[in-house]
């Protein structure tokens, strides 16, 4: 799962849109199922969900049918995502291995408006957005999880304001790794992915309920690097080199 801000801002300048579409590429060679969308993340990915050859760009870059946003703007000639999604599993450790469970994401991302009164034109109100969008969501999930692009105190507040949620991830707030207890929601942040791994785990009880627990991974040298990866890593390196000093 991906909780935001993957995309490069300014994506009009050709290295920028290039760094870009270098990760675009990347998430369809390693495949991330779930990818919430900060609010810096749009001004490239506006350019993904243009309705005018959208079709043959999601052939072409798959990670688009992946993209979650509650409270994204968008025109009418941008295709609209949806606000959330579900992934069913199964497993050998689910239900004796007899069963699957449907796990729900809820994507959001906070606001940078100046002050009161000011309206964000790239993200609505995350706040008014997460509820109905949450209750929806519940309904075809057996755990629900918003992952929001924001820090912690709002993350908390979103838990306090959606008792539905089973989990909130901050997704902004790295560095806070002490997981908060709201009521029946449990709040993490997302590790950052350039220097560690998060790792929630779910346990199921025999009665059917769910436990979490959650643990950062440091990706040091004890940490194997994929020779595919690294290899794609230099090839992108090579190919912003060529356009910035020729």
């Amino acid at each position: 799962m991906e909780g935001g801000f993957f995309f490069y801002g300014n994506a009009e300048y050709p290295l920028v849109q290039l760094q870009n579409e270098q990760v675009a590429k990347a998430y369809c060679r390693w495949p991330v199922d779930v990818i919430n969308l900060s609010r810096d993340d749009l001004f490239y990915a506006r350019k993904l969900l243009r309705k005018e050859g959208f079709e043959e760009r999601v052939a072409k870059l798959p990670m688009i049918k992946n993209l979650i946003s509650a409270n994204a703007v968008f025109s009418q000639d941008e295709t609209r995502l949806p606000a959330y999604s579900v992934k069913e599993v199964g497993g050998s450790r689910i239900r004796g291995g007899k069963g699957r469970i449907k796990i729900g994401f809820v994507g959001l991302a906070e606001s940078s408006a100046p002050g009161d009164g000011v309206r964000d034109a790239m993200v609505n109100d995350m706040f008014q957005a997460a509820t109905p969008a949450i209750l929806k969501a519940r309904k075809e999930c057996d755990v629900l999880i918003v992952v929001a692009h924001c820090d912690l105190e709002p993350a908390l507040k979103l838990a306090a304001q959606n008792l539905e949620a089973d989990v909130v991830i901050a997704a902004d707030a790295a560095g806070f790794y002490k997981t908060r207890q709201v009521a029946n929601t449990l709040v993490i942040t997302a590790a950052p992915g350039n220097t560690q791994e998060g790792d929630l785990r779910l346990y199921i009880d025999k009665d059917g309920r769910v436990n979490f627990k959650f643990r950062a991974t440091d990706l040091d040298e004890m940490v194997p690097s994929d020779p595919a990866a690294a290899a794609f890593v230099e090839t992108a390196r090579a190919e912003r080199d060529r356009l910035r000093y020729n």
